[in-house]
């Protein structure tokens, strides 16, 4: 069993946008009796944090993880996996730098501010219009 770590990092000025991605390699057995490799999703990170609350609050978390996952993927082959992960645009990563940038990922985002709803009291200022139809 082995494990590939892949990671994406979009460099902006204004926010963090970050997602990790760790699958496990096991070895099965096909239909047609053929030893090949299967690919099992251990964890998948999104983080997408606003660097200013100030003039722009928005932040995304998703963080999908499990020891017995049914997320699989397609490939039979490291090649075939890499090849998919790189179309995403998601590049290999050392399980240490993997484990680095999750922990600074999940630190970033338990230290953003939740919306304060007391903003929002009074009467509301703006209208809306709904159109209902095709």
């Amino acid at each position: 069993m082995e494990i590939h770590y892949f990671y994406r990092r979009e460099y902006d000025s204004f926010f963090y946008n970050i997602e990790l991605v760790a699958w496990l390699e096991e070895t099965e057995i096909s239909r047609q009796g053929n030893k090949r490799l299967s690919f099992t999703q251990l964890e998948r990170l999104r983080i997408f944090l606003s660097k200013d609350n100030e003039s722009y609050h928005n932040h995304l978390i998703k963080h999908e993880f499990a020891e017995n996952s049914c997320m699989g993927h397609y490939a039979h082959t490291r090649k075939e996996l890499f090849e998919a992960m790189k179309k995403n645009l998601l590049f290999p990563i050392d399980s240490r730098n993997y484990e680095r940038f999750r922990k600074v990922a999940i630190a970033l985002y338990h230290k953003q501010p939740l919306v304060d709803f007391s903003k929002f009291k009074g009467k509301q200022t703006y209208s809306i219009h709904q159109i209902i139809g095709d």
